[in-house]
């Protein structure tokens, strides 16, 4: 009954998950975890095999083939890369010598039954989309390769491989640390089911379930991650949905999830309505994160989706590659194959990390660094790309009209060199600006180190100790903070954050506050807010405000004791004038 009043009202929270729920799921999750990850090897594995002799025993034969997305295998005749095959690859095996094979037919029986051949004429009887049929009659032909070639070869694999090892790496450390440091968390628990899941169904398993036809486990799996990680990115981080209309995802994900999975479907509309889902849901983040005041949260929300939308711009950029390669798979070169799977693969990864980091809390505070930096880079190469194209037709047509067609290397040099001339001071202007507004804390602490010394000349030394802590906070971020003035008389707390009292165990780092002359107080940090350690840039940081905090400090107490001796003189005077007066004293 609670399931089925969850969807019929569906909560504007996800709530943390009893203990009973926990100790159930971790197990389950650990089970589908070993699972994944003996999938990713054991298709790793067939990937392998499948380049190495799959592939050389078809080529050998005369013969190309390709794996639709439906797990269907179609045959065509081999041709080198840039030239038309004779027979496309639209064709279906029905019959290898005369003998029919099962419908299932898979790329590994192909090559065994090629292989049992051994060097013999091969009869391979191919149906057309048609319906016409052929029969090939294939020799078996020892395919020469060059050194080159092979090394090729051996790279883009390894590229592939790499890439996409990396990606399930990722994905399954992710899903690992937040099973286990966060079994109650139910945001947390849904990104680690879902993980697993999108381990299951990306290169190399999607290889694997594609080659031995059984399309289907992409479907079942995609589906179940689909509809998870649409949950989690609309509760993230703390289980809140905002707004709170997203809650009705919880029923009408099922529906959605179904019409993306669903086989008989065009891909192209399913790939379209799930990425707009997603981006949808991502983008109500800019919602929350404008709702939240500043903190950790915001922080969060900034690296899950610094994270998860690079990983579905990559994942964009490899679809749009995809689709611009064409439906015929005679024409893809292997060059543009590679680059799809790492684009795809790059993307699944960078969706992992971005939410590893803002989950786990791991250096949040660098996230402005980071997206602004890599926004600056962007910039910058998109305005490089844009003038080099610009500069290089114009070039060209200019150059191709007045010295002719045999130019058009010169031309293309000439708009090399005026690239070149623009990177420079646009990489300069661009990363200045990101580094003056999202600098680091050696950026943030240098020039605020210079209003110290103005505030030491107009304000008191309680509030000059106030705005210092405030530009700590800002640069490293501590838990906690205060700052103690030396006195006559002993130690006075002037100035606090999180804490009452210099005596509070959360304040474990005691810097002595000194310039040239001498100490003027000690400045007290607790840990960072996110539980981490401070790296050295922060501590360099912190250090390099010490001695104008010092200077400033004694020079607002050195005057703000001069205009109280100077105050307490002149009521001292008007109160002898008004005895001399008769009357009561009047305020100075």
């Amino acid at each position: 009954m609670a399931f089925v009043k969850m969807f019929l009202n569906p909560p504007a929270r996800l709530r943390a998950l009893p203990d009973r729920w926990a100790n159930l799921l971790r197990p389950l999750w650990m089970i589908l975890f070993g699972l994944a990850i003996l999938t990713v090897i054991i298709s790793t594995i067939y990937a392998v095999r499948a380049t190495y002799w799959m592939q050389p025993v078809i080529y050998q034969y005369g013969l190309d083939f390709d794996v639709t997305t439906e797990g269907d295998l179609k045959v065509g005749t081999y041709a080198p890369p840039g030239e038309k095959p004779a027979v496309p690859l639209t064709s279906t095996v029905v019959a290898i010598d005369g003998t029919p094979v099962p419908e299932d037919f898979q790329v590994s029986q192909f090559a065994k039954r090629l292989d049992q051949a051994q060097g013999k004429p091969v009869r391979v009887t191919l149906v057309q989309p048609n319906g016409r049929k052929l029969e090939l009659s294939q020799q078996k032909h020892r395919i020469t390769s060059d050194p080159a070639a092979v090394r090729d070869r051996d790279l883009r694999v390894a590229a592939r491989l790499v890439t996409a090892l990396l990606a399930c790496t990722a994905l399954l450390v992710c899903g690992l640390l937040l099973a286990l440091r966060r079994p109650n968390d139910p945001v947390a628990m849904l990104l680690a089911f879902a993980f697993v899941g999108m381990v299951a169904t990306i290169d190399p398993p999607m290889q694997l379930w594609l080659w031995t036809n059984q399309d289907y486990m992409i479907d079942i799996l995609g589906a179940v991650f689909f509809y998870l990680l649409l949950i989690a990115l609309a509760s993230f981080p703390d289980g809140v949905f905002v707004p709170r209309v997203l809650r009705w995802l919880i029923p009408l994900g099922i529906p959605l999830t179904f019409f993306v999975s669903f086989p008989d479907i065009d891909e192209d509309v399913q790939g379209i309505v799930g990425l707009v889902a997603l981006l949808g849901v991502l983008g109500s983040q800019f919602i929350r994160f404008r709702r939240e005041p500043e903190g950790i949260v915001r922080q969060q929300i900034k690296y899950a989706g610094f994270g998860f939308a690079a990983g579905i711009l990559l994942v964009l950029a490899a679809l749009i590659v995809a689709a611009s390669m064409g439906d015929d798979p005679s024409g893809y070169t292997p060059l543009m194959s590679l680059v799809v799977l790492l684009l795809f693969s790059t993307g699944m990864a960078a969706m992992a990390v971005g939410l590893l980091v803002a989950l786990t809390r791991f250096r949040l505070w660098e996230a402005d660094t980071v997206i602004t930096r890599s926004a600056a880079y962007a910039v910058v190469t998109l305005i490089v790309g844009v003038v080099w194209a610009a500069s290089s037709d114009l070039v060209k047509l200019v150059i191709t009209e007045v010295m002719g067609h045999d130019s058009e290397a010169g031309a293309t040099t000439v708009g090399a060199i005026i690239a070149a001339g623009v990177f420079s001071p646009t990489q300069s202007a661009v990363l200045g600006w990101t580094r003056k507004h999202f600098g680091g804390p050696l950026d943030q602490i240098h020039d605020a180190a210079k209003r110290l010394k103005s505030w030491g000349l107009t304000e008191s030394p309680e509030e000059v100790a106030t705005r210092a802590l405030s530009i700590i906070d800002q640069a490293a971020h501590p838990a906690a903070s205060a700052i103690v003035l030396d006195t006559a008389m002993g130690h006075e707390l002037i100035a606090a954050r999180e804490v009452t009292s210099a005596d509070d165990p959360r304040l474990v780092e005691k810097l002595v506050l000194e310039d040239e002359e001498s100490s003027v107080g000690t400045l007290l940090i607790g840990r960072r807010s996110d539980g981490n350690r401070y790296n050295k840039q922060e501590i360099d940081a912190i250090r390099e405000i010490i001695p104008s905090l010092a200077e400033a400090l004694r020079v607002a107490r050195g005057r703000f004791s001069r205009e109280s001796a100077m105050q307490q003189r002149m009521e001292e005077m008007a109160a002898r004038l008004a005895q001399l007066e008769g009357g009561q004293p009047k305020p100075a």
